[in-house]
């Protein structure tokens, strides 16, 4: 991964952590929607990049727009 996909992710995890933090779950309840907390605490803290999809499931649990999601960090 090269430094600009890096810092991407590491945006993209942080909204994630934020929207996560602010609905009052824990990495746990994530378990909830076939995302184990291990998986999903990489991904929050940019160490895991991530596929389309996946950014999608993430949206989709989260009941938000994915554009939303990505027009907070780019």
């Amino acid at each position: 991964m090269d430094k600009e996909q890096s810092q991407f992710f590491r945006n993209f995890g942080a909204e994630v952590r934020r929207i996560r933090l602010s609905k009052g779950w824990t990495l746990e309840s994530m378990q909830n929607f076939d995302f184990s907390s291990q998986h999903f605490q990489k991904i929050e803290s940019g160490k895991k990049a991530i596929g389309l999809y996946t950014a999608y499931r993430i949206a989709k649990a989260f009941k938000i727009p994915l554009s939303k999601m990505l027009h907070n960090i780019v």
